[in-house]
């Protein structure tokens, strides 16, 4: 009797472990699937942003086709619009939203914030104003002529890095992650303020300078700036490769990172100077992109019901692709009309900043309603 009893305890475990075993490999499915969704929905919105460039009807399905499989459409006029104009915006979009939302969502963990992104970090506002000193100032301007590239480009690395030295010094000092986040934003302000002083004091061109990098847009993008854009990128995937572990020990908290060893300081470090490089490379050739960081990690989350980064991290990446994607769509494909029937002559394509900053504020509005403790992984 007592065999049998010990029998079906057995049995009861060994079901059990099976049913365990069962829901573990079906929710691996199901984040596999929604990954695979979300990579054809890219690639949809991709073909998509390639095919509607602004009121111009010349490109069909079928070149777009052409240019993606053959890099060739036939047509001389219609390669050298896709190469110029069409394919350097909409890859833009998506390294913006690969890096921005894998930032995004590296410093979440790292902060333990859900409002913890590039802009609100302060790193934004850092290459903000190293780029502002490009503009306003000759003898600054000058002494970065010496690089043989742009000297936007380095004023924008600088800021990142000084930026990130400023944040990584906070974080040493104070522990509360809440209390980072508050500082770097109180920076950010102390930037602005600096940033203002300068414009009060320029020119107009000067200004209407600044402003194109304040306003982010796709729409300046040439295929020169494909190459760097593209070796941000494929850097910033391969280390962020390396994080996922570090990452998934993080959420635990950092005793826990700690007792297996994770050097958080390394770890720390290395997650901020990753988000400066691509952060002080975007800004220079698109503007701020505020919201992308915070709004694709959060949208991630309830969609693939987990906290491990194997998966969230390039869902992440994929949602920051698709907002880009349907943001720049809506501006040149919907935008336009509402322009000519309002006889808008003011801009020729709205800015795709200002669809990401109703969505992104939209999607932070929302995180705050929700109450701090929410906010807190």
């Amino acid at each position: 009797m007592d065999k049998l009893q010990d029998g079906n305890k057995n049995n009861k475990k060994l079901k059990n472990m099976v049913n365990y075993l069962k829901n573990i490999q079906n929710n691996k499915i199901y984040k596999i699937s929604v990954i695979l969704i979300l990579i054809l929905l890219s690639v949809v919105f991709l073909i998509l942003g390639l095919y509607y460039g602004g009121n111009s009807k010349t490109i069909s399905i079928d070149d777009v086709t052409n240019f993606v499989i053959h890099q060739s459409t036939g047509d001389m006029f219609k390669d050298t619009l896709l190469k110029e104009v069409r394919f350097p915006q909409v890859f833009g979009a998506i390294a913006i939203g690969i890096t921005l939302a894998g930032s995004g969502l590296m410093l979440q963990v790292l902060f333990r914030n859900l409002l913890a992104s590039p802009y609100t970090t302060g790193i934004s506002s850092g290459v903000l104003l190293m780029i502002s000193f490009v503009i306003f100032i000759d003898s600054f301007s000058n002494l970065l002529n010496a690089f043989e590239t742009s000297n936007v480009l380095i004023a924008g690395w600088i800021g990142g890095m000084i930026s990130t030295v400023v944040l990584i010094s906070i974080a040493f000092k104070v522990k509360e992650s809440n209390s980072v986040i508050i500082i770097a934003l109180l920076a950010s302000y102390l930037f602005s303020g600096i940033r203002s002083y300068l414009i009060n004091s320029a020119g107009g061109l000067a200004v209407d300078e600044y402003f194109g990098f304040v306003v982010g847009n796709l729409s300046k993008l040439t295929y020169n700036a494909v190459p760097p854009m593209a070796f941000a990128t494929i850097i910033f995937i391969i280390a962020s490769l390396f994080l996922i572990k570090p990452l998934n020990a993080l959420i635990f908290g950092e005793n826990y990172a700690k007792s297996f060893g994770l050097n958080i300081k390394k770890v720390r470090i290395v997650i901020l100077v990753l988000t400066s490089f691509v952060v002080g490379l975007i800004i220079p050739y698109v503007g701020l992109m505020a919201f992308v960081g915070i709004s694709a990690p959060y949208l991630a989350r309830p969609l693939l019901r987990t906290s491990d980064n194997t998966y969230l991290l390039p869902a992440s990446m994929l949602i920051g692709i698709l907002l880009m994607l349907v943001c720049h769509i809506i501006t040149l494909r919907y935008y336009l009309p509402f322009q000519l029937l309002f006889d808008i002559k003011t801009a020729s394509v709205l800015p795709i900043s200002a669809v990401l900053d109703v969505v992104g504020g939209l999607v932070v509005i929302y995180l705050i309603m929700q109450g701090e403790k929410k906010l807190v992984l």
